[in-house]
């Protein structure tokens, strides 16, 4: 009996139960790796989607803090202004304008947008730059000279503007002396005769030496010989380019890529050092003005601003921005757009 009881012991697996046990073993394993693609999955989509909003949030902001401030002078905007600048481009020397754009739904913007990507917009803003101020105090018309209160690294070709102390008029011009090799000068020159250029546009000068009155070298029947108040201020004229890059078009990026190009004349225009990247991931840009023409208010595209030389009418912008992500979900990027409405301050 004992050895029967012996006999009847198992030892071992059985080929059923063997399957079956690696039956449950497979399920179990799928089950672990189905939990892990889907945790991974989701790890990926909630960072796309962050990229997105940071990408978005980060542009907007860029953009908005520099749209704020277009035709900034100091003073409210409704005051007559004296443009002596001829031949300038319009992103260095248009600051009455106080923002310019291009449509690229329309056509390709312009060689200085270096590799911009086909179908998106560019904004030009142009501000006063607050901390170059100098204070005026001695102006001679005559003499086309501005005495100020402190030195100065000025150069000549510097693109600037003088605004009145009871802000009654400002004036735009080139700065035509003195050379100031040791950044020490205490006045600055605006005569006639000197030509400068900016990049590959040359012959920019001022056509007179007047600084007030509502004129432009086009029409200069609103232009006075009159001299400015001591205690008037002197600005450098900072205009800024915001466009998108395309990567096909440049190796340095990996993907489209918010670029802000500074058009002062302290910087040649295209070269590297004016050039700032600014955010990647930033797929389109589309830019409406809200156009004002008394109680009348419309939003346009800036190919009809243009056309109706509305630029000083535009009293805000409205951004489109499309994002897309650096992480790719499900084998390409996620993408969101985005919208903002941004009043120009000094428009009213």
């Amino acid at each position: 009996m004992k050895d029967l009881f012996a006999l009847n012991r198992q030892s071992g697996l059985s080929l059923v139960e063997l399957m079956i046990a690696l039956v449950l073993g497979l399920i179990l394993s799928a089950g672990v790796i189905t939990i892990f693609i889907s945790a991974k999955q989701d790890y990926q989509l909630q960072d796309a989607v962050s990229q997105i909003q940071e990408n978005a949030r980060f542009s907007l902001e860029f953009l908005a803090r520099d749209i704020r401030m277009a035709g900034y002078s100091g003073c409210s905007n409704d005051m007559p202004t004296a443009n002596s600048i001829e031949n300038a481009p319009a992103n260095v020397g248009d600051y009455d304008s106080g923002i310019n754009g291009y449509d690229g739904d329309n056509g390709t913007l312009p060689s200085t947008f270096t590799n911009a990507l086909a179908g998106t917009d560019a904004v030009v803003i142009h501000t006063a730059n607050v901390a170059s101020d100098l204070q005026v105090q001695n102006h001679n018309p005559n003499a086309a000279q501005i005495d100020v209160t402190t030195d100065h690294s000025f150069k000549p070709g510097a693109i600037m503007m003088i605004v009145d102390a009871n802000c009654s008029n400002r004036g735009i011009f080139v700065m035509s002396g003195p050379t100031n090799n040791n950044d020490n000068a205490d006045n600055v020159v605006h005569n006639t005769g000197q030509t400068f250029s900016y990049g590959s546009v040359t012959g920019v000068t001022n056509c007179t030496k007047a600084l007030k009155g509502e004129f432009d070298c086009d029409n200069m029947a609103g232009a006075s010989n009159t001299a400015y108040s001591d205690g008037s201020s002197v600005f450098g004229i900072t205009s800024v380019g915001y466009y998108i890059r395309d990567p096909a078009l440049d190796a340095t990026i990996s993907s489209p890529t918010l670029y802000r190009v500074d058009f002062s004349s302290d910087y040649i225009v295209g070269a590297a050092d004016s050039m700032q990247p600014l955010v990647e991931g930033v797929s389109d840009m589309d830019v409406l003005y809200c156009v004002k023409n008394g109680a009348e208010v419309q939003y346009k595209t800036a190919d009809a601003v243009e056309a109706a030389g509305e630029w000083s009418q535009v009293v805000a912008v409205r951004l489109e921005v499309e994002a897309e992500s650096i992480t790719q979900v499900d084998g390409a990027p996620l993408t969101r757009t985005f919208v903002r409405t941004i009043q120009l301050r000094n428009r009213g």
